[in-house]
């Protein structure tokens, strides 16, 4: 019985997940701070993004042509995209390189390119686009952090 339970939990956690395309960590880069709403002229302009030591993003596929990014926020806490709000579309691809966008009704948009670079490193760039009444602190940031695995023949 114990052996049923463990075979049907799993068929549905692949269901639920999908399967995993690509798994990256460590991102690091610039964000630029706009001078608009909380934030003042002084506390505007370039900055170094913080590291996010702790910071996954995964790509998994969710269905025939269907995705979702998943990310670890600074709380440490696994956010789905799609259960975010967020429309996220795969917008270009080849042999060693995907482009997916998400959408964020009113707020964000991201872009994040996925990559084997010449020399054989996976790795993976994150852009943002944060810009909305709605928001607190709006800025736009890029982000490269190196990915453990990309499975392009999944895409």
């Amino acid at each position: 019985m114990r052996f049923i339970i463990y075979v049907f939990m799993l068929s549905y956690s692949s269901i639920s997940f999908g399967v995993d395309i690509a798994s990256c960590s460590n991102p690091q880069g610039k964000a630029y701070y706009y001078e608009y709403g909380l934030v003042s002229k002084k506390d505007s302009g370039w900055v170094d993004d913080e590291k996010i030591s702790s910071g996954i993003t995964k790509l998994t596929k969710t269905g025939e042509n269907t995705y979702d990014i998943l990310f670890v926020d600074t709380r440490n806490q696994m956010i789905s995209s799609t259960e975010d709000s967020g429309k996220v579309l795969m917008v270009s691809g080849g042999k060693n390189i995907a482009s997916f966008i998400i959408i964020y009704p009113g707020a964000t948009t991201e872009i994040y390119t996925f990559l084997k670079n010449n020399s054989g490193v996976n790795e993976y760039i994150h852009i943002t686009s944060r810009g909305s009444d709605a928001m607190l602190i709006n800025k736009a940031s890029l982000m490269r952090g190196e990915c453990d695995y990309i499975n392009f023949d999944k895409l």
